[in-house]
């Protein structure tokens, strides 16, 4: 059994073991950072994805701002509306009044009126007339002037109303525009007010996604972290064990070396005490020389 065989054996089952494990553990460690960046890449593409949607979503929440206002632009403009419509109504109601006031007491047409005026005037001027019939005249005359004017107020008032009921017709129908606007409004603010509560579902569902990957990353990560640290306590094993290997293997080769020198110099010896001729290898190896060059040399 050569010198330091068995322990030899020991330390190079020692360095097959420690190889064994280290490449294991590096295959292992490659297939976790392999892992990890296949996870990091899937999470990139979420990342991007959850950024378009979150684009996406305040693009439709700008929307739906424009429109909120928009339409509450057009509900003042309605209440302006209908409050002037309500307005419109009560001056027609007031002025129905009275026209039909004014004709209760038996006012008739303004030219009626006027002539009936026009004849009496006539009559003061042209005829002879006797006081008393004159004075009636007189107060026939203030009665129809007084007349006269209600009925030039209710033909005013008749005029008025017509106006007012164009206008109020106009306003029932600027009114209904608007009712049929703010109803586009509002289905468009439905729509987008759906769309972006699927669009925040979606959201949280790659959020979820994200988090998940970021769990599996963290998890190989602190995976790779325990082979790496593996490693570097099997690597040191393994080079101390090579080294005690060296150290063997170098001791086993100084004292096969020491043997042959011995031998040669016991040889040397022999010559020498039977007076033979000395090699130079001889002379080294008597007087402690090195061993290179070769040769002869005599005692």
């Amino acid at each position: 059994m050569p010198i330091g065989g068995d322990e030899e054996e020991l330390l190079l089952e020692k360095i097959g073991e420690l190889r064994a494990q280290i490449k294991q553990v590096k295959g292992e460690r490659a297939e976790i950072a392999a892992k990890i960046r296949e996870v990091k890449a899937a999470r990139r593409e979420l990342i991007e994805r959850i950024k378009e949607l979150r684009n996406e979503l305040r693009n439709l929440r700008e929307s739906l701002n424009a429109l909120r206002q928009e339409r509450q632009t057009l509900i003042e403009k309605r209440r302006e509306i209908i409050r002037r419509i309500r307005e419109v109504k009560n001056e027609l109601f007031n002025k129905r009044n009275m026209i039909n006031s004014i004709k209760s007491s038996g006012a008739k047409s303004v030219s009626s009126i006027r002539s009936r005026i026009d004849r009496l005037e006539w009559r003061i001027i042209t005829e002879s007339l006797p006081l008393e019939e004159e004075n009636r005249i007189i107060r026939e005359i203030a009665r129809l002037e007084a007349l006269l004017e209600k009925a030039l107020e209710a033909r005013k008032a008749y005029e008025e109303c017509k106006e007012l009921r164009a206008e109020l017709k106009s306003l029932v129908i600027e009114l209904n525009d608007l009712n049929k606007k703010i109803g586009e409004l509002s289905e468009r603010m439905n729509s987008i007010r759906a769309k972006i509560g699927g669009l925040k579902e979606e959201i949280g569902n790659v959020q979820k996604q994200i988090d998940e990957k970021n769990e599996v990353i963290r998890a190989n990560a602190q995976k790779l972290a325990e082979l790496t640290e593996k490693l570097n306590t099997l690597i040191p094993q393994y080079r101390e064990v090579q080294q005690k290997l060296r150290e063997i293997r170098l001791g086993r080769k100084k004292a096969i070396e020491e043997a042959i020198l011995s031998r040669k110099r016991k040889e040397a010896e022999r010559k020498l005490k039977e007076g033979k001729r000395l090699t130079i290898e001889d002379l080294k190896v008597l007087y402690g020389m090195g061993e290179e060059g070769d040769g002869e040399a005599h005692q």
